[in-house]
């Protein structure tokens, strides 16, 4: 199992051990949507908080010996990558990504789909995808311009530009940025006090925010796959993976 998952005084965590740098293999991501339909249903766990294990990485992102090399493969990837993130956005109660060291690509789009994001100080976050001629696809385009405009959501997705936990707490990308070693103690902390709170209530407020903000994601993930999907078969998109391979062979 490259997923734990723990539960304790209403606290679950989802822990992704995938060392080095905790890649979001496909088998990974399956994991994790198993974990948060089962966690659905518990109503003793009125938190989850979702980490990487490890000091160097929340997520590096997707491994990507994994990407398809043709257009049906990209879009049952998008289509693979929706339905297993979803089930983490879509979890009734809140839910808390600890970042901290490379959170990049499905690593980040991972942290986006939880409801709060504290990032210890010296976390760096990015979109590589367009380095590579890709999109992101696990919700990235489509969950990004909520927090951080569309403006800074392009110059983030266009860029590929890495940003420190600083710039992520000033653009709204993170909501605490904890001091170095603290990052632990800061999310056990905020988790400790949103579990003392009766589970029906935190459930409802968080049915009634996400109502509020989430209208017409479907359609947004819609587009993120059909733009998204072909993507990859395209020879700018092969290249960059055998040449990426390459370098770390």
């Amino acid at each position: 199992m490259t997923v734990h998952c723990g539960l304790d005084n209403g606290v679950a965590e989802l822990v992704v051990d995938n060392p080095p740098l905790n890649l979001l293999t496909l088998a990974v991501r399956a994991e994790l949507a198993a974990h948060a339909r089962r966690l659905a249903g518990d109503e003793s766990c009125r938190v989850v908080v979702v980490r990487g294990a490890g000091d160097r990485a929340f997520s590096a992102g997707s491994d990507i010996r994994e990407f398809p090399s043709d257009e049906a493969g990209g879009f049952e990837r998008a289509d693979l990558e929706h339905g297993w993130f979803d089930a983490l956005a879509e979890l009734p109660q809140p839910t808390i990504a600890a970042v901290h060291g490379h959170t990049l690509g499905g690593g980040l789009e991972l942290a986006l789909t939880c409801d709060i994001r504290v990032a210890d100080e010296q976390a760096h976050l990015g979109f590589p995808e367009a380095g590579l001629g890709l999109v992101p696809c696990g919700g990235g385009t489509a969950r990004l311009p909520h927090l951080v405009g569309a403006a800074r959501a392009q110059l983030l997705l266009l860029s590929t530009e890495r940003i420190t936990a600083g710039q992520a707490l000033a653009y709204g990308l993170v909501d605490k940025v904890a001091p170095a070693g603290r990052l632990r103690e800061m999310v056990a902390e905020l988790a400790a006090s949103i579990a003392a709170a009766p589970g029906a209530t935190t459930r409802a407020i968080k049915a009634a925010v996400r109502t509020s903000v989430t209208e017409g994601v479907d359609a947004r993930l819609a587009a993120e796959r059909r733009f998204g999907g072909p993507l990859f078969a395209t020879e700018r998109a092969q290249q960059a993976v055998r040449g990426f391979l390459k370098e770390r062979s």
